[in-house]
């Protein structure tokens, strides 16, 4: 790779490391990309869009790159359309090399030949108009920029696991077993983490009138849809286990409770980078529950979050909670109609 490629600057690419679930494993922020070639094909998917490019490599052949982009329906929204992209289209990408291979990358920018470019972090939402102030937590939100969430990266609490947690995670291989790759939403904590996606709670329109009614939590991300049992105590006994749990809840004032359990046992967090370690997942048993508690921060017109769970069974104490914070948004969701990652992509090395 020409030493071009490498010439644009670590801050041109941090929204979109930032925006990737699971951007550290796969892509090295400190090894910018900057790559100019013809497309050969353009994969419009979820979770993740790929871009293939016909460009000339340092020894002056002709390869393919291909570059991984956020979700289709993200991209979508920041403007970039299939026709944009057609076979033949002469673009310039920026983003950052893979760990895994010299000929792939993630892209947040594609310049065309017009001088048009765009950047493709974020929601897409920049030039939307205000939203109408909200007075409770129903409507559709967009999660917020905060400091306090992380999907990837350290994670203490895998310091703190039994040895049955601990075998658990010796069998996990990220590369391959990672939920994403089979369309799963991983579990609650990752959905509602994921960034430039949005979420929905509103009531159960099947509510007979006059009746409190089950509450529906709606994301984009990987179509995830929970309703809350509002006139249940604890999930019946032929409930399915799902990697989204079953959900009972209850009003504390203006908070929503939640307290979601029968789960199988599953993944918290697809990656975990400790250093001199290698990566590994976060893993839980079906013994985890967990309480959410939301409630809508008038003055601040944001979504508050919190999540607390334990799992005496693969941890040796609960977990810190964890805060979400979210905007109002009139972004639409959309259906997210998720494409399993077989060969393609971060997985292929």
């Amino acid at each position: 790779m020409k030493s071009a490629v490498f010439a644009i600057g670590v801050l041109s690419i941090a929204a979109g490391a930032s925006a990737h679930h699971s951007f550290a494993p796969h892509f090295d922020a400190s090894k910018p990309v900057n790559i100019s070639g013809t497309v050969k094909e353009f994969e419009a998917r979820n979770p993740h869009a790929y871009v293939h490019i016909d460009a000339v490599d340092e020894n002056g052949r002709t390869h393919e790159y291909v570059c991984e982009g956020n979700g289709w329906t993200q991209l979508n929204r920041n403007g970039l359309s299939p026709s944009m992209l057609k076979a033949g289209t002469k673009i310039r990408v920026t983003g950052s090399l893979s760990r895994h291979s010299p000929y792939m990358c993630f892209f947040n920018t594609v310049e065309f030949e017009d001088g048009k470019k765009l950047n493709l972090g974020g929601a897409g939402t920049a030039s939307a108009p205000p939203v109408a102030k909200r007075t409770d937590i129903f409507g559709t939100w967009l999660l917020a920029p905060v400091r306090n969430r992380q999907t990837s990266g350290p994670q203490p609490m895998i310091e703190l696991m039994t040895p049955a947690g601990q075998k658990a995670v010796a069998a996990y291989d990220p590369f391959k077993d990672d939920p994403v790759f089979r369309c799963d939403p991983v579990h609650i904590r990752r959905v509602w983490g994921a960034p430039g996606t949005p979420v929905e709670i509103v009531r159960d329109p099947s509510t007979s009138s006059g009746q409190a009614g089950n509450i529906i939590i709606h994301a984009e991300w990987m179509d995830a849809k929970r309703v809350i049992h509002m006139d249940q105590k604890q999930p019946p006994k032929n409930a399915k286990k799902t990697s989204l749990g079953y959900s009972v809840g209850h009003m504390e004032g203006d908070t929503l409770v939640i307290e979601t359990s029968n789960y199988p046992a599953g993944v918290l967090n697809q990656y975990v980078e400790m250093p001199g370690k290698p990566t590994r997942g976060l893993l839980h048993s079906a013994a985890l529950t967990n309480t959410e508690r939301i409630h809508l921060d008038a003055a601040a017109q944001r979504l508050v979050v919190e999540v607390d769970q334990q799992d005496p069974e693969f941890f040796t104490q609960p977990f810190p909670r964890t805060t979400y914070e979210y905007a109002a948004t009139d972004v639409k969701i959309e259906p997210f109609k998720c494409s399993p990652e077989g060969l393609t992509g971060t997985i292929r090395k």
